[in-house]
């Protein structure tokens, strides 16, 4: 259907091109003379010719990188995210052919209001440019797990203006993409080691050692252990207060994995409630 949609795009701008170029019917003396035709005709032409390049380039990108439709990445976002703004332009143009205004009396006349239209689309421009930074560099990349803020999760989108985070609690965060550029982001994926963490706290008194927990943790998640590097566990010992201990338990992952992770958090959380939970009936008991 794709392909069909595309080839349609091709043959009505193929069909244009040569009516202009033949001259068929006299067209090109018609539209001299009707400079509203004249310049929907030249938009049109216009909007399909970037339509076109753009599928081209995403096309060789996509063979190249080996990505099916419809996956993404950081380039093909901040291609489309370019053409949106040269479609922007396009319509611009059209608005101008309707309305029969000629292009420098519109710059001249609103240079008037230039100022105003610049505070009021500030934000807006800084994050588009933004957004052509992000999409075109490295550092930050669709599918990558981010921490920004309170805010941890993966990106699963970047727009003009936004960038969208689907977070541990599958909650979809939308941040200003000004915003995500200028804070301070730990990228969990960009790590040489990809170290994972889950943090906790267990009463004094619950436990007699620390290798009793570091066992229980270990045999709770035994059934992803061909997932997880075997000299990778780790369970350090935070902090010490009055009533409780703090933990945190590591593990490296052959290949990160966000749902990975989440369900191993969620075996390891289980596995810690049940342990904390027969230490009360047994203290009853007693």
């Amino acid at each position: 259907m794709r392909k069909l949609y595309i080839a349609l795009k091709i043959l009505l701008l193929a069909l244009l091109l040569i009516i202009r170029a033949i001259d068929l019917l006299g067209v090109n003396a018609f539209l001299d003379d009707q400079k509203v035709l004249s310049g929907i005709f030249n938009v049109v032409v216009y909007l399909l010719s970037i339509e076109l390049v753009k599928s081209f380039i995403i096309y060789l990108y996509r063979q190249r990188k080996g990505l099916k439709y419809p996956e993404n990445d950081n380039f093909i976002f901040g291609i489309r995210n370019l053409f949106i703004l040269l479609y922007t332009f396009g319509l611009f143009f059209l608005i101008l052919a309707l309305t029969k205004v000629q292009f420098t009396n519109f710059i001249f006349s609103i240079s008037i209001v230039a100022a105003a239209l610049a505070i009021t689309l500030k934000e807006f421009l800084s994050d588009i440019i933004t957004s052509m930074l992000m999409t075109f560099s490295r550092e930050l990349e669709v599918g990558d797990v981010i921490k920004i803020g309170e805010h941890k999760g993966k990106i699963v989108h970047m727009s003009l203006n936004k960038t969208a985070i689907l977070t541990e609690d599958d909650d979809m965060v939308f941040l200003p993409n000004t915003k995500v550029y200028l804070s301070d982001i730990v990228n969990y994926t960009k790590r040489d080691i990809k170290k994972t963490s889950i943090s906790f706290e267990i009463g004094i008194g619950i436990i007699q050692n620390v290798e009793e927990v570091e066992n229980l943790l270990k045999i709770a998640v035994a059934e992803y252990e061909e997932k997880i590097r075997p000299d990778s566990y780790n369970l350090r010992i935070l902090d010490i207060k009055k009533d409780f201990l703090s933990f945190k338990f590591q593990y490296i992952l052959y290949k990160p994995d966000p749902e990975l992770e989440k369900s191993i958090r969620k075996k390891v959380i289980r596995a810690l409630y049940e342990f904390i939970n027969k230490f009360g009936d047994s203290a009853e008991k007693k």
